[in-house]
C-alpha cells in the first residue's frame, strides 16, 4: 500500500482553545476528522458532499474509534494562541466500507521522510510527534440516528484503490470493547483508585440540538468526548469524599485517549455517563516536557462509559489518561491538589 501523506495544518486561535489558554481537544479531534474526510475524499477521487452510495445515498464517515497521543514535549498547553499545528495524514481502504488513517502532529512541518517508515499504528508510537488514529465506517441514515447502516461508496469496485488486507485494528478493539468491555491499558502503572461516594446517583447529559449535532443531525463523535469530560468534571466535584474546584478540573490536560464508538442518539434524549477514576502520584509517572512554569503534581486515569438513556444502549466507551498540568501562578490549585493526594493516599 503506497497511499500519500497529505500535509494540513492551521494557527491555534480562540476557535481552536478551550479555558486555560491551551488548545481544546474536542476542536482539534474536530479538524482531524476533517482533515480525514478530506483525505477520503481525495483517494475516491470526489468532493465530500458527492461521496454517496449505490443508490445515491449521502454517505458519511461515522468514527468507530479514535486514539489520541501527545508527546512529553508537547500537551495541549504548547498549542496555545497563534501556535502552528501541522498534521500529516494518510488514509486506507478496508472492506471497502472502512477507512483506517493515522496522523503525525508536530509544531513545525513533518518532513516526507519522517513519515516514509509508517505503515501501521504501532509505527506511530515509535516516533518523537503526537499522533492519532482514526477509523472510519462509510454510513447512511436508515429512518433515523439509532439505525445507521454501513454501505459501499459508488464506483468503489471500478476505482482500482487497493484495500487493506489487515483487519485495522480500530475495527478489531471496538469488537472487543463492545463485547468484553474491556480497552487495553494506557500503561502499567498502577493508580489510586478514587471511591465514588454516590454510586446510586445517575450522572445524565441533555443533548443539545445546536452544539451536539453535526450537519448531518447525528450526534458529532467529538461531542461524545465533550460529554465524557462533563461526567468526568461531574465526578471529581460532586461525587468524590473530597470533592475538587473546577478551577482545578479546567487544569487537566489529556496526554493519551482511546475511544470506541457504538451507538447513536436522536435530539431528544439524554446520555448516563458512568465514570470510574484512578489517581497517579508524583512518583509514578514521568513529568511532560513543558516550558511556561508548568508542574504536574498529580495525573489521572478515566473510564468513561455513554449509554442512551432511554434505552441504555451502550454509545461510547473510553479510557483517557490526563495530567494535571498547573501554571505557576496557580497556588490555590497546587494546594488543592496536594491536600487530595494526602486524602487519598
Amino acid at each position: 500500500m503506497n497511499a500519500p501523506w497529505h500535509a494540513f495544518g492551521f494557527c491555534t486561535q480562540m476557535p481552536h482553545m478551550a479555558p486555560g489558554e491551551k488548545l481544546s481537544e474536542v476542536e482539534f479531534l474536530k479538524q482531524l476528522a476533517a482533515y480525514q474526510w478530506e483525505s477520503i475524499a481525495r483517494m475516491l477521487h470526489r468532493k465530500p458532499s458527492e461521496i454517496a452510495n449505490d443508490q445515491g445515498d449521502r454517505l458519511y464517515g461515522s468514527v468507530i474509534d479514535v486514539e489520541l497521543h501527545f508527546a512529553r514535549r508537547h500537551g495541549l498547553e504548547a498549542f496555545g494562541e497563534d501556535a502552528a499545528v501541522h498534521v500529516r495524514n494518510r488514509v486506507n481502504l478496508y472492506a471497502k466500507k472502512f477507512v483506517e488513517g493515522l496522523f503525525v502532529i508536530d509544531g513545525q512541518e513533518i518532513s516526507d521522510s519522517a513519515v516514509a517508515t509508517i505503515k501501521t499504528r504501532d509505527d506511530l508510537a515509535t516516533l518523537p510527534y503526537s499522533w492519532a488514529a482514526m477509523t472510519n465506517a462509510f454510513i447512511a441514515r436508515n429512518g433515523g440516528n439509532a439505525k445507521l447502516k454501513v454501505f459501499k461508496p459508488a464506483g468503489i469496485d471500478e476505482s482500482g484503490i487497493e484495500p487493506m488486507k489487515r483487519t485495522p485494528d480500530g475495527i478489531r478493539w471496538q469488537g472487543q470493547v463492545q463485547a468484553t468491555g474491556e480497552i487495553a491499558p494506557l500503561g502499567d502503572v498502577d493508580g489510586i483508585e478514587l471511591r465514588d461516594r454516590r454510586p446510586l446517583e445517575r450522572i445524565l447529559y441533555q443533548i443539545v440540538p445546536e452544539s451536539d449535532l453535526n450537519g448531518a443531525g447525528l450526534v458529532y463523535f467529538a461531542r461524545y468526548e465533550s460529554m465524557m469530560n462533563y461526567g468526568e468534571r461531574n465526578f471529581l466535584c460532586h461525587h468524590l469524599h473530597v470533592p475538587v474546584s473546577s478551577e482545578l478540573v479546567a487544569c487537566l490536560s489529556t496526554e493519551h485517549r482511546r475511544a470506541f464508538f457504538f451507538a447513536n442518539a436522536v435530539a431528544t434524549d439524554q446520555v448516563e455517563i458512568r465514570v470510574s477514576a484512578r489517581a497517579f502520584p508524583p512518583d509514578r509517572f514521568e513529568a511532560p516536557e513543558m516550558s511556561g512554569g508548568y508542574r504536574t503534581p498529580l495525573k489521572f486515569e478515566f473510564r468513561i462509559d455513554l449509554y442512551r438513556a432511554s434505552d441504555r444502549v451502550l454509545m461510547a466507551s473510553s479510557l483517557v489518561r490526563k495530567a494535571l498540568n498547573v501554571p505557576g501562578n496557580s497556588k490555590g490549585v497546587s494546594l488543592e491538589a496536594s491536600r487530595l493526594l494526602r486524602a487519598i493516599s
